[in-house]
C-alpha cells in the first residue's frame, strides 16, 4: 500500500478507509489504529515497546492472561531489568481491584498494567472503566487484550480510556 503505482495507491486508499471505519467503530482517531497480523502480535508489540521505547520498568498483570501476554512478560522480565507483579484474583478468577490499587500505590516507577477485558477461558469481564481510572490516578499505562470482547460488547475508547487496546478483525468481521 505504500507503492506509488496505481495498484499501490488503490491499496493504500483501501487500507486507510478500513482504518477510518475501525476508528469510528471504537470512537478513536484513525491515527491511533495500528494493523498487525493478529492479537498475539499486537500484545507482543505493545508490551515490548512499552519497555524498550516508553521506559516501563514495572508491569502489573494477572496469572490468567492469554499466553501472548504471559509469555511476553516472562521474556521481558528475563531480558530487561523490570519488575513484574501479579494482581490477586478472587475465587472466580476476577481481579481484586483493591489489590491492584495497592500494587499501583507501592511504587512510582513507570508502570504498565496489562489485563484482558474478557478472559478467553473462563469468561470473566474486567471493569475497564475502574482499571482505566486507577491507572490514570497512579499515572500508569493501561493495556487491555480486548480480543474476546469485540463483537459482543460495544467498545468506546473515549468512555474507557486505555493507552493500548487490542482487537482482532475475525471477532468483529
Amino acid at each position: 500500500p505504500s507503492s506509488s503505482h496505481q495498484v499501490g495507491r488503490k491499496a493504500k486508499s483501501l487500507v486507510e478507509t478500513a482504518r477510518k471505519n475501525i476508528a469510528k467503530r471504537f470512537n478513536a482517531n484513525s491515527n491511533e489504529i495500528v494493523f498487525t497480523a493478529g492479537g498475539s502480535e499486537a500484545d507482543n508489540l505493545i508490551l515490548r515497546n512499552a519497555v524498550v521505547n516508553l521506559g516501563v520498568t514495572r508491569i502489573i498483570s494477572s496469572r490468567i492472561e492469554h499466553h501472548a501476554v504471559l509469555h511476553t512478560i516472562e521474556h521481558l522480565e528475563s531480558e530487561f531489568d523490570i519488575s513484574v507483579h501479579w494482581v490477586g484474583l478472587d475465587e472466580k478468577g476476577g481481579i481484586k481491584y483493591d489489590h491492584l490499587k495497592g500494587l499501583l500505590d507501592q511504587s512510582s516507577k513507570k508502570t504498565l498494567v496489562s489485563l484482558m477485558y474478557i478472559n478467553n477461558e473462563i469468561g470473566n469481564l474486567l471493569d475497564l472503566k475502574k482499571v482505566s481510572d486507577l491507572c490514570r490516578e497512579y499515572n500508569a499505562l493501561f493495556h487491555s487484550d480486548s480480543v474476546q470482547g469485540i463483537g459482543h460488547f460495544d467498545m468506546n475508547v473515549q468512555e474507557n480510556p486505555m493507552d493500548f487496546f487490542v482487537a482482532s478483525a475475525h471477532k468483529f468481521h
